[in-house]
């Protein structure tokens, strides 16, 4: 996995990178419940959840570029499947991350309750 994310562009990266915001915020959530910072939630998990979508478009489609610049036929299908592999790499990353930090929020609400 490491190598993958030694070959991954600056757009899977910021992806990657997008998906700690929301886990970030659940901790500071978990560590002080408030109104606020669980407000925050919706739209930091929203923008992360839509980074991974777009991401993987983007990726997706510099991926079928290359296959119809080779007639459809590519040349080192390994090289094809790594990149599909790659390509998949920044949206687990990030509802990996999404999926701890709602439950950080549910552990934090749950501490928040009398």
């Amino acid at each position: 996995m490491l190598d993958m994310l030694g070959r991954m562009g600056v757009l899977a990266l910021g992806t990657m990178l997008t998906a700690l915001l929301p886990l970030a915020a659940a901790v500071a959530y978990f560590v002080r419940p408030s109104e606020r910072r669980l407000l925050l939630m919706r739209p930091l998990s929203l923008a992360a959840a839509f980074a991974a979508i777009s991401g993987f478009a983007s990726g997706a489609a510099f991926i079928l570029r290359g296959l119809s610049a080779t007639g459809g036929i590519p040349e080192h299908p390994g090289a094809m499947l790594m990149g599909f592999a790659e390509n998949w790499l920044p949206v687990h990353v990030t509802f990996g991350c999404l999926c701890a930090a709602w439950l950080l929020i549910a552990a934090g609400t749950m501490r928040r309750q009398p």
